[in-house]
């Protein structure tokens, strides 16, 4: 067990801050150079542990990589012509992992089982498994969840609508309809996060997004061989919301994806009253990225609907402590997504916040919170949640007493060195 303990101290947030490389759009860059036979190169990639899970994976599939200077060289088999592994896949910690492969899998001519760790194996693997076998698959998975074990199928073209407003379970979906006999359409009823299909686009001439309808031909067919990652939006918003909260605070964030289906909290925070703006925007191997600028601000509650959870899937614990240190009530209804998660997030924002003195509160799947100035201290568990872990590191900052997260070591999920730049801002009292 591993603990990160934040002492009574004042931070403030000012300057350039070195934010990591974008995770979901790393996973799906490797996924997709997996697709090419001759070498794709992938610049700015995200060396987490969930993303060498997914190269780990790959590889005991067939792919080969191979690094120098920071940049990163894959040779892929092609979409169908993956190896059997002759062992049991392990996913590790990686639900991206697990679930994008379930479908790449899906569609190949041999049988592969794939499990993970102990939280891995909690979480549910039938919102996937339902929609694959919708279009052919052949999948059998453990009460629901891992381990899982895909026979291998002709996967079908057609029509399927998507319910789900899970970017991994539509994903999915694409993935197999990659490796399918004939042109699959996939219509999606929630609106996502949408990585894997401008990079597709931007890698392949296989796919067409035309509003929620999104169009898949099978046996890609590239027409790029370099990927560029822009960093990441999801990882940034610890210390934008930092900066939001802490007097004397003034920062900027350098080369941030700004995917429209990725900074729906920025303009929550903003209507919340946050200064934060935007400059140097440019466009990255398909995905519009730039500058963020933010400064101290007092903050007001907000309402957040069912509608905006999917887009704010990553986002919600830090949000929770912004809504908990901001003047007057916010609410957060329909999170039902967020029991998926690494944990079941619900109960650990409501349950650490609590412990820290928030007055929060969970009604079914709806979150209510009462705004106040500041947060007591105490012990806190991260549930092996990296958003979580972080998110009590923020809160520490407006603590009046010593913090003490357990189980912290779960933020080299996605941010490696996160407690070694929180800790550049701490001021002694």
């Amino acid at each position: 067990m591993s603990e990160y303990i934040v002492n009574k101290s004042k931070f403030v947030f000012t300057g350039e801050i070195n934010i990591p490389p974008d995770k979901s759009i790393s996973h799906r860059a490797v996924f997709l150079s997996s697709f090419n036979k001759d070498m794709t190169k992938i610049t700015n990639l995200l060396l987490s542990d969930d993303v060498k899970t997914t190269m780990y994976s790959l590889g005991a599939i067939g792919v080969m990589f191979a690094e120098n200077n920071g940049k990163f060289f894959t040779r892929g088999t092609g979409i169908r012509e993956y190896l059997p592994s002759p062992e049991t896949i392990d996913c590790g910690n990686s639900g991206t992992t697990a679930r994008l492969l379930t479908g790449l899998l899906a569609g190949q001519n041999f049988e592969s089982v794939l499990d993970g760790d102990e939280s891995l194996r909690k979480r549910p693997m039938d919102r996937v498994k339902t929609p694959l076998e919708e279009i052919g698959a052949e999948i059998y998975t453990t009460d629901g969840k891992f381990p899982v074990k895909i026979k291998g199928s002709k996967i079908k073209g057609g029509h399927i609508k998507l319910d789900s407003g899970s970017a991994q379970v539509k994903s999915a979906i694409i993935f197999a309809g990659l490796t399918g006999e004939s042109e699959l359409t996939i219509e999606t009823k929630i609106k996502s996060r949408d990585h894997t299909e401008i990079l597709l686009e931007y890698f392949t001439d296989n796919i067409i997004v035309e509003d929620n309808i999104i169009k898949i031909t099978p046996n890609p067919i590239i027409k790029n061989d370099l990927i560029d990652i822009p960093n990441d939006p999801s990882s940034a918003a610890f210390f934008i919301v930092g900066s939001l909260l802490n007097e004397g605070s003034s920062i900027k964030l350098e080369k941030i994806c700004l995917n429209p289906t990725r900074i729906k909290f920025i303009e929550i925070l903003q209507e919340m009253g946050g200064d934060i703006s935007y400059e140097n925007i440019s466009n990255i191997s398909g995905e519009k990225v730039g500058d963020i600028l933010v400064k101290h601000s007092n903050l007001k509650g907000i309402d957040i609907s069912g509608e905006d959870i999917p887009l704010i899937i990553d986002e919600i614990p830090i949000l929770s402590l912004a809504m908990s240190l901001a003047e007057g009530d916010s609410n957060i209804l329909g999170a039902t997504e967020l029991r998926y998660k690494e944990s079941d997030r619900i109960n650990s924002i409501v349950s650490e916040l609590s412990n820290l003195g928030a007055d929060i509160n969970q009604i079914n799947d709806d979150i209510k919170i009462k705004g106040k100035q500041i947060l007591n201290g105490g012990t806190c568990k991260s549930h092996f949640d990296h958003r979580i872990a972080m998110m009590l590191a923020i809160a520490a900052t407006r603590c009046t007493n010593e913090v003490q997260i357990l189980d912290s070591n779960c933020v080299s999920i996605s941010f490696p060195n996160f407690f070694e730049i929180f800790e550049q801002f701490r001021k002694n009292i």
